[in-house]
């Protein structure tokens, strides 16, 4: 099932690991900065195989922003996906990290001016191949829904995260094709959510619909949704 240890015969009758993605945490830093430091942030238990995902969140007042480094541990991560420049926005990196069961985050910001920012962190063992099966990104929110289809291997994952722009009396999200970690407004600003989610040991499917549905008196009318797909 999703989320426990998956295992396969591999050649000769040996027992290979499948793919795993878990849930560590989430963290947000409502300072006023273009970069935020989350000093000894959990990444689970060491793995010789491990990838620490982390799904970014940034939302800025007034001017139009995109990340322009994730580093884990002092190393620089690789973002591989992340909308357009924009007041509200998100970002998905990873890096190996064989070592340790915390690491300091640092997610920096360009084009924006000083505001809050979150993440949402996974860890990732036993993946197949270096870089991702597919990534996707949706900044045409149509009555509060995000939605898009991204592409899933045999025994694959999925996250996905998402950061609209701000709607009236918004009560949350509801996401589709990924079980949602974490939803809810910044703690300085009622009205500015953000939330993530993930599936794991999943079959192959050539167009996995991953959405995320916003609930508000008045729909957001902006923002991004990203997602990434890995086995």
């Amino acid at each position: 099932m999703p989320g426990a240890m998956q295992m396969m015969m591999g050649y000769g009758g040996g027992v290979v690991a499948l793919p795993e993605l878990t849930f560590v945490g989430f963290t947000e830093d409502t300072s006023d900065s273009l970069t935020h430091t989350f000093t000894n942030h959990a990444i689970g238990a060491a793995d010789a195989t491990r990838r620490v995902v982390v799904c970014a969140h940034g939302s800025d007042a007034a001017t139009a922003m995109t990340f322009s480094s994730i580093t884990i541990g002092g190393n620089a991560a690789t973002i591989h996906v992340q909308g357009a420049s924009s007041l509200n926005n998100v970002a998905i990196a990873s890096l190996l990290v064989a070592a340790g069961t915390t690491a300091t985050i640092v997610v920096t910001k360009v084009g924006g001016t000083p505001d809050r920012c979150a993440i949402g962190v996974y860890r990732a063992i036993n993946e197949t191949v270096a870089t991702p099966n597919a990534t996707l990104v949706d900044e045409t929110i149509s009555s509060g829904l995000f939605t898009g289809t991204i592409a899933i291997p045999a025994n694959g994952w999925v996250v996905a995260c998402c950061q609209p722009s701000p709607g009236i009396t918004v009560t949350g999200a509801t996401w589709t094709g990924v079980t949602e970690q974490y939803d809810g407004a910044y703690g300085d600003a009622s009205a500015i959510f953000r939330t993530g989610g993930f599936a794991s040991g999943l079959a192959v499917d050539a167009a996995r619909t991953v959405s995320c549905d916003w609930v508000a008196s008045t729909d957001p009318t902006a923002g991004k949704m990203a997602a990434v797909s890995w086995g």
